[in-house]
């Protein structure tokens, strides 16, 4: 995926890669489960399936409990690629104010000998507000390429699949 840099200096694609000695369907199931992300993201706390569903399918909703410091937000999110063993997506839903863009999240899976590589990927749709930008930059600089944070949710994931598998 090529990275673009806005001229608010903010990656607006980034992707990070990793191999899991885990079989891919596995790893598909943790990352597919929302509910777990709490166990690797340094920033989303925890999730929850919205509208009486209970797993990963195009069009299902979730809410996603995000905490950096002393910053804590939500937002709703809508599945849109989920092939087992293979691919994950969501995208996040544009509300108002500061919630007003939408990330495109991305994981594609495969096979590479012997282990599964895991390939997370995002691509901001639609840019924070102007305004906002400055409180960014400010407060959560890692949100200006969000590449860090991607690596270390996969390393997270990485243990949890390892252990597990």
């Amino acid at each position: 995926m090529n990275a673009t840099i806005t001229d608010e200096s903010m990656r607006t694609s980034g992707s990070v890669s990793i191999e899991i000695d885990a079989d891919a369907g596995m790893v598909y199931d943790l990352i597919s489960d929302v509910t777990r992300i709490g166990e690797w993201s340094p920033e989303c706390r925890r999730a929850n399936w919205l509208d009486g569903e209970a797993g990963p399918a195009v069009g299902v909703r979730f809410k996603g409990h995000n905490k950096w410091k002393m910053s804590r937000w939500a937002r709703i999110c809508e599945i849109v690629a989920a092939e087992p063993g293979r691919e994950f997506a969501f995208w996040t839903i544009p509300g108002h104010g500061p919630s007003a863009d939408s990330t495109t999240w991305r994981w594609d899976i495969e096979t590479a000998g012997d282990v599964t590589r895991v390939t997370q990927s995002y691509e901001i749709t639609k840019m924070p507000q102007r305004w906002f930008l400055p409180i960014v930059k400010r407060f959560m600089p890692h949100h200006l390429d969000m590449r860090d944070h991607i690596r270390q949710t996969l390393e997270a994931l990485k243990t949890t699949a390892e252990q597990d598998g």
